[in-house]
């Protein structure tokens, strides 16, 4: 009994191991590993904003098709069915048809009438206008479609580099954790031998202690920022994913700057702003083009069914056609229309302005966002210099401290300075990424340059 017990128990653990084999396996397959090129190229693909960006696209193309439907044929069919309850009275003036009045009573109680008409406009000059904004209008949609896939990859990739940061920070701390362990197991020797004190011990405690800590904040600040990595990406938050990208503190990062033959004119804001004017312009062509006459044609055909009797109508049916033009002549309007004209003026003359004032604008930020760059740049370079130097007189005071020469303030003086330096240093990495960011979006072109890390 007890052979067939074991068996049991050990072809269930058998069993229990191969599905938490196949679990673990089928969950390293559910895992995502992205680079920032692929979690970009997944932002653009599958983020929320793009239906709505998209949506626009084809609402605009559908405003383009009810632009025109206004200058094509119009076709409508209409019929009535009138009771004259009581029929309106004709009088005759006496001396006409007799030395009397008559009074008469035309028409009879029931009257049918069924007709189809076609209205066709021939020339009105602002509907022609209108035709005309369909180009600036599907233009605007596009270039905003165009403005949020930047956006998109601006903000997924800051997301994507706070989490290279974090990520990085830990290790940094890790390192320095384990350095400050070596360090406490010579103290501890040293304590038991009585080289040391207590407090010396205490100290580098303190600091040991301080650093896991820290590690801790930065692993809990690393799942944050995946979190809005996922969601700056319009992935679910429930999705895992691994970064597969690393940041390197040894790693020479270039200078960059203002593309020589950068064009504020290019870019997208100031791209949009024309086309707005280019719309507010032919607004006031419209307004304009209001004082000219509209000329439209109609056919009509159509049926009467006359009688006294209900039922009795329908068996004659009276067929009738007509066609025409009709010219329509603006003479006063109240003001109204020079109104409109002034306002669209004053309108088209605001949106220049505003279009030469963006203009500068765009310069200004994309001055700033170089200058931004350049201090930017030169603080990573003296941070990493600084940090390189902590470093050595980090190693060199813990080889004197070892060999008895220094003192245990001041190698924890020194690995204070490591850790400040190190600080410093990842932050103006930081400030150094998203400066390269800036200056590419400023540009319109970071979306290749993304491309090519």
């Amino acid at each position: 009994m007890s052979f067939i017990k074991n068996s049991k128990a050990t072809g269930f653990f058998l069993i229990s191991a191969a599905l938490f084999l196949q679990v673990s396996q089928i969950s390293a397959q559910d895992v995502k590993k992205l680079s920032i090129k692929d979690a970009v190229k997944y932002s653009l693909a599958n983020h929320p904003s793009n239906i709505t960006y998209t949506n626009d696209i084809k609402s605009s193309k559908q405003k383009a098709t009810e632009a025109l439907s206004a200058y094509l044929p119009q076709v409508a069919a209409t019929g009535t069915l009138d009771d004259n309850i009581k029929r309106q009275t004709t009088i005759i003036p006496a001396g006409f048809l007799g030395p009397t009045d008559i009074k008469l009573q035309l028409g009879t109680q029931y009257a049918t009438n069924i007709y189809g008409e076609v209205d066709q406009v021939i020339y009105d000059q602002t509907l022609l206008d209108g035709l005309k904004a369909n180009v600036p209008n599907t233009q605007i949609s596009v270039l905003k479609k165009s403005q949020n896939d930047d956006n998109l990859a601006y903000n997924t990739a800051t997301a994507y580099y706070q989490v290279l940061i974090y990520k990085e920070q830990e290790k940094l701390l890790k390192d320095n954790e384990a350095k400050l362990q070596e360090i406490l197991n010579i103290q501890k020797l040293q304590f038991d031998k009585g080289v040391i004190k207590q407090v010396d011990y205490d100290r580098t405690k303190v600091n040991f202690n301080s650093i896991e800590s820290q590690i801790k904040l930065a692993q809990s600040n690393i799942e944050l920022a995946m979190n809005q990595l996922k969601n700056s990406m319009g992935m679910s938050l429930q999705s895992k994913i691994e970064i597969a990208d690393s940041l390197n503190a040894n790693k020479d990062f270039p200078m960059m700057g203002i593309s020589p033959d950068f064009d504020e004119k290019k870019t997208f804001d100031y791209k949009i702003q024309f086309q707005g004017v280019l719309l507010q312009q032919i607004d006031l062509s419209r307004k304009r083009d209001a004082y000219l006459p509209t000329l439209s044609g109609y056919a009509r055909y159509g049926a009467q069914a006359l009688g006294n009797d209900f039922d009795q109508q329908y068996k004659n049916f009276y067929d009738y056609a007509a066609i025409g033009v009709k010219l329509n002549v603006p003479v006063f309007s109240g003001f109204r229309r020079y109104s409109q004209l002034r306002q669209s003026e004053l309108s088209l003359s605001s949106a220049q302005v505003n279009l030469n004032l963006n203009s500068e604008n765009l310069k200004l930020q994309m001055l700033n966002s170089n200058t931004k760059l350049l201090t930017s740049y030169n603080n990573l370079s003296s941070n990493k210099e600084n940090l390189n130097l902590a470093k050595d007189v980090l190693q060199t005071t813990t080889l004197q401290y070892q060999k008895g020469v220094a003192s245990a303030s001041d190698l924890l003086n020194s690995d204070y300075s490591l850790k400040e330096a190190q600080s410093n240093y990842i932050n103006s990495l930081y400030n150094y990424l998203i400066s390269a960011l800036d200056i590419q979006r400023s540009q319109g072109t970071i979306q290749q340059y993304i491309n090519q890390l």
